[in-house]
């Protein structure tokens, strides 16, 4: 999804979410950019990363664990809640 993208859904959707959830914290920090995935290889290494951020914040043990997390369907096949594809 392009950036531009990103912020015209961001526009559209803020003042619902706000309303339903409050203005509270920013949904993205400006310090964070769009990461091109250029490779096999690094889609892994970020899903990966993904995957083990609530384990290193001590929410679960394992990433199969976190109820948002598709690691359950990379390593289970499991579902988990949305219909996913391996990425290709």
């Amino acid at each position: 999804m392009s950036s531009f993208l990103i912020r015209q859904w961001y526009r559209e959707q803020a003042p619902h979410y706000c309303r339903e959830f409050g203005e509270g914290d920013r949904l993205w920090n400006p310090k964070y950019y769009a990461f091109e995935i250029y490779s096999q290889p690094k889609l892994e290494e970020k899903l990966d990363y993904m995957h083990k951020n609530p384990v290193q914040r001590g929410l679960v043990s394992r990433p199969e664990d976190w109820k948002w997390s598709s690691a359950r369907w990379y390593l289970q096949q499991r579902p988990v809640g949305v219909p996913l594809a391996w990425v290709q």
